[in-house]
């Protein structure tokens, strides 16, 4: 199988300058890229990643056009039709909910954009955070654990987004289905009528291209965010296979030491031990330093998500129950269930990702105890002793410092949008 991919890589060497990095390039090195290559790949294709060029260079201001453009394209032209649309239709509250969900998850996709541009420094500093020695591979069981961990990034932020890329194209056949008479965004325009020649049809182009391209933008911002985790996930497993096995490691060490003529060659077995147990500590220290840079980098971000995410979910709700025949409006009613789905698994991939990341960490102090220290000295004891005490206290990333990005958390959501969408459902009746 390794060398069929390999012949594989070789064949599409030439399209590399257009592929996101890690998809032709070996993985052997392990760089920290391959966690967000697919991230900034589409970012940069939608002209969404950082400007890093300078204001006097001619590139700069191509790329802020081509910013601009893209923004204005899937962003505040639609914006300000389902605006202009919910005025003409507030009466009816059916419609009113329909462009609203819509309007509302369109836009906080671009305040998260915002919120991570403003964030640049921070985010820039992440990425360079994972380039320290601690975060190093080192022994085979190392490369291993990073690796899948890459692969669970790239693969969550691949399958999310052809997901809702393919939710968005039944929204987009939903007029064939409907005799042309909607778009597959509700929008109302001052000066001209949408649904006559040649507007709708240019309209109808153009949702063609906001659509896919908005739903490839939220995805990448919201697994930007699980690849930042998945990569803390994975160092934290390295942590706990030296915790388990030290004294392996310390020997294997030495080993590499004596090939090397190092002078720690001539270090005894128990200093080697305490050596692993040291860097078990820093590597842990910048762990916790690296899951608050996380934390500080998307929290306002992610607890707005989550506050939309249960508006969103009850909005859905209002126009399923607003639609007075579902029989004779089978693909409207698909649109909305697959709509519904792909919120759902927004929240639940970054509730998901929490939630591992605070049990990897619990998972330590049961890592370090299973370790062979009962056959070390006094001294190295105490290390294990101070190491179980620090671990009382697990990882987690808060959104906002409101709610903990946990499965837990994503039950109280999904709670609170059944109790709402109940409330309505009895105000119906």
């Amino acid at each position: 199988m390794g060398i069929v991919m390999g012949n594989i890589k070789k064949k599409l060497d030439f399209l590399r300058p257009i592929l996101p990095y890690g998809v032709t390039e070996s993985w052997d090195n392990l760089d920290p890229r391959l966690y967000h290559a697919v991230h900034v790949y589409w970012l940069k294709f939608y002209g969404m990643w950082f400007n890093n060029f300078p204001p006097n260079s001619i590139l700069f201001w191509v790329q802020m056009i081509y910013t601009i453009a893209v923004l204005w394209l899937v962003c505040f032209f639609p914006g300000i039709g389902e605006v202009v649309y919910l005025l003409k239709r507030r009466e009816n509250i059916g419609d009113v909910a329909e462009g609203l969900y819509l309007f509302l998850s369109e836009m906080y996709t671009y305040f998260k954009v915002a919120v991570f541009w403003l964030n640049k420094d921070k985010v820039i500093e992440l990425l360079q955070f994972l380039k320290c020695k601690e975060f190093h591979p080192v022994e085979v069981e190392h490369r291993d654990m990073i690796r899948k961990s890459i692969k669970t990034a790239r693969f969550v932020m691949t399958y999310y987004s052809t997901m809702c890329v393919g939710a968005v194209s039944v929204g987009i056949i939903m007029p064939m289905t409907e005799n042309f008479h909607i778009l597959p965004t509700n929008v109302e325009y001052p000066y001209f009528d949408v649904y006559k020649s040649p507007a709708y049809q240019t309209l109808y182009i153009h949702h063609i291209y906001y659509k896919p391209a908005t739903c490839i933008i939220d995805g990448a911002m919201d697994t930007v965010l699980a690849a930042f985790i998945a990569s803390a996930i994975g160092q934290i497993e390295i942590l706990a296979f030296n915790l388990r096995n030290f004294d392996l490691v310390a020997d294997r060490r030495r080993r590499r030491a004596i090939e090397k003529n190092l002078h720690s060659s001539v270090w005894s077995k128990e200093t080697h031990m305490r050596s692993v147990l040291r860097d078990c500590i820093i590597h842990h220290n910048s762990i916790i330093k690296y899951v608050a840079m996380i934390e500080s980098a998307f929290s306002v971000a992610s607890a707005l998500q989550f506050m939309l995410s249960v508006m969103v979910l009850c909005l859905v709700g209002i126009q399923f129950l607003s639609i007075e025949n579902p029989s004779g409006h089978p693909m409207q009613i698909m649109w909305m269930a697959i709509y519904l789905t792909c919120m759902l698994i927004e929240v639940f991939i970054l509730c998901w990702f929490g939630d591992e990341l605070i049990w990897k960490s619990i998972s330590l102090r049961q890592a370090a105890f299973e370790s062979p220290w009962f056959r070390t000295d006094q001294k190295t004891k105490i290390f294990i002793i101070i190491f179980l005490e620090r671990c009382k206290r697990p990882l987690r990333v808060t959104a906002g410092k409101i709610f903990t990005l946990s499965l837990d958390t994503y039950t109280i959501l999904i709670n609170w949008s059944y109790k709402a969408f109940a409330v309505i459902s009895n105000m119906k009746k």
